[in-house]
């Protein structure tokens, strides 16, 4: 039941370059837009003559009490001079931004290996700076023109969420998949003198930029610390479909204890040296070694949740805090099959446990082997409906059972990867299927009400519900 990132957008239109001009959707009643007389399909161009591309511009350039507005209505160009209090909007909602594409290669990208004939939005390949401020996405600063780099500086785009993966510009580039040296320590130097706040991230490829390579990163990033606010080392994806992609090695338990040991170090130097322990690994890591998962302080209050590091142990705590509050429940008794991938067998079975130590709860855990990726993909974030189905249907289920299935296995439309739904899962095993929460106690509460959090058609949330953000920002 880990969390997904907000990295990647499922869904929009995507783009080589900004274009002028904001197409929109609803008038607000009451509004500022109404009362003008605007309508939907009209076009913002400009705010004060300022040239609008995106809700980013649409925000900075409407905190003035006197702006001029510039429409286009088909080949009709109005202008409209509104006098507001500084807080007011337009009341406008605009059709959704087009996402930038990304030029990279990157040798571990997940989007690169996945399978044919999906359905297209899979395959979207972003790096778009702004998705990095509104989201928290990573983006590699490669694909930035001038003018798209001096925005983030005028407009204050802050923080920056930044894939470093290696400050040597060669290495950077091999990573990257690129030929000519790479450098980023130029562009962050430039944020940095600009006051733009920086969170950064690696994703550790084994034998390629662990080991020394991989300290002089940490320590190039920590050279720009307090700009630079922290260091996420997160491991690298591997599927079955690598055909004539670059050979890597997955992360061994040898490889994940080599970091853990590493990183604790440089965790404790940064610590006396900064008041905080500045680089952070994801918690696959610690899964993949066997090891407990760090207490709650040592993620100087998780700065990078976002980015799978520390998201379990925000799901165990929140579960030990709350689980008081099943076992105070009087109800009949009730079955609970909870769904999981490889990894999450680890922190889960010990909830599972005592889960069964209440007397209506009957609980069991379904890992369920990635046959459709393969079976080195271990998260539950990239589990088909059909795996799903088969794994459940092998261990049999009863009618009166819930079926459990952790939040992030659909999207925002309640597709599974493979375009299965959890109502095909129900009508299949002919008991309750239903899309929990990244809170444990409340996804059994809302089991208990009829409450699955399975997104409805049509939904406008755009968190890619499968794809790590150091799997695709690219």
């Amino acid at each position: 039941m880990d969390k997904p990132t907000r990295a990647q957008v499922e869904g929009r239109p995507t783009t080589r370059e900004l274009e002028v001009g904001l197409r929109i959707e609803t008038i607000l009643p009451e509004g500022i837009g109404e009362a003008i007389g605007l309508m939907p399909n009209d076009v913002l161009e400009c705010i004060n003559d300022e040239p609008i591309r995106d809700a980013i511009d649409y925000r900075f350039h409407l905190g003035n009490e006197d702006i001029e507005v510039q429409i286009r209505r088909g080949a009709d160009v109005f202008i409209f001079e509104i006098e507001k209090d500084l807080e007011d909007d337009l009341g406008l909602e605009f059709e959704e931004m087009p996402i930038l594409k990304c030029d990279n290669k990157c040798v571990f990208c997940f989007l690169h290996q996945m399978p044919k004939g999906m359905r297209k939005t899979l395959y979207y390949q972003d790096d778009d700076y702004r998705l990095s401020f509104l989201h928290g996405a990573y983006v590699t600063l490669t694909n930035l023109s001038d003018e798209e780099f001096e925005r983030i500086i005028d407009q204050r785009l802050n923080p920056m969420y930044i894939s470093v993966h290696a400050t040597d510009p060669t290495l950077r580039a091999e990573l990257l998949g690129g030929k000519d040296p790479t450098p980023v320590l130029n562009r962050i130097d430039v944020l940095a003198q600009e006051g733009i706040r920086m969170h950064t991230q690696v994703v550790l490829c084994p034998g390629v930029n662990d080991g020394q390579a991989l300290k002089q990163t940490i320590f190039d990033l920590a050279d720009r610390h307090p700009h630079i606010e922290s260091v996420g080392v997160v491991p690298l994806g591997l599927t079955k479909y690598r055909k004539n992609l670059p050979e890597l090695t997955p992360v061994s338990v040898s490889d994940a204890q080599a970091a853990i040991a590493q990183i604790t170090q440089w965790q404790a130097l940064f610590q006396k040296q900064f008041g905080a322990r500045f680089v952070y690994l994801g918690d696959e890591f610690y899964l993949k070694a066997g090891i407990n998962i760090p207490a709650p302080g040592a993620y100087d209050g998780f700065p990078l949740v976002e980015n799978g590091i520390g998201m379990v142990r925000r799901f165990i705590d929140a579960f030990d805090d709350q689980v008081e509050v099943l076992e105070q429940m009087d109800v009949p008794p009730q079955q609970f099959v909870l769904v999981t991938g490889v990894l999450g067998q680890q922190f889960l079975a010990p909830m599972v446990d005592r889960l069964n130590q209440i007397p209506w709860i009957s609980a069991r855990l379904v890992p369920v082997v990635n046959t459709f990726l393969g079976e080195g993909i271990t998260v539950s974030g990239l589990l088909t409906g059909a795996d799903i189905q088969n794994a459940v249907q092998e261990v049999g289920v009863d009618k009166n059972e819930f079926v459990l299935l952790p939040p992030n296995c659909v999207n925002h439309n309640g597709l599974f990867l493979d375009d299965l739904t959890p109502t095909n899962l129900t009508d299949h095993l002919k008991c309750s299927v239903v899309v929990g929460t990244y809170d444990l106690v409340e996804t059994l509460q809302n089991a208990l009400d009829g409450i699955s959090m399975c997104p409805i058609m049509g939904s406008q949330e755009v968190a890619h519900p499968y794809i790590s953000s150091h799997q695709v920002d690219v």
